[in-house]
């Protein structure tokens, strides 16, 4: 009974090492994807970023505008996942003889980290931008 029990949890192991291997390459290329579509976005909008410039604003208020953005796509898609891993974390503990309730501090601090990185990762990508002498985003080539 003990080679059966230890096989068990070895296999719950191995997918939980599994679990993790995914979601870390889930996490690489998603914030590939936020780095770069903040970059295409900056550089999109670098005539636009070059006016506010002129009009006043300053860098932290262009950078608070890429920011907010993001956060909003961000807290929507907190909303729309968490319910769901809530569900599948609670249907998958079912199977342990040992009950152990899925807390809700897991998913907000999994936000907040998340968040916590795609807004450094929007921030050093759109400085250069709104750091750059606003003559030169504005002039056509």
């Amino acid at each position: 009974m003990d080679e059966v029990l230890d096989a068990n949890y070895r296999n719950e192991l191995r997918f939980t090492k599994q679990i993790l291997l995914f979601s870390l390459i889930a996490i690489a290329i998603s914030l590939t994807g936020v780095f770069g579509l903040t970059m295409f976005e900056s550089e999109y909008r670098k005539k636009e970023i070059g006016i506010r410039k002129i009009m006043g604003s300053s860098t932290t208020q262009i950078l608070y505008m890429f920011n907010r953005r993001y956060i909003l796509i961000l807290a929507g898609c907190f909303i729309v996942a968490a319910p769901f891993g809530w569900w599948i974390g609670q249907h998958w503990l079912q199977g342990f003889a040992e009950k152990t309730p899925v807390t809700p501090w897991i998913f907000i601090l999994s936000f907040l980290l998340v968040t916590l990185i795609t807004m450094i990762t929007i921030t050093v990508q759109s400085w250069k931008n709104a750091n750059e002498n606003p003559a030169n985003s504005i002039k056509t080539e």
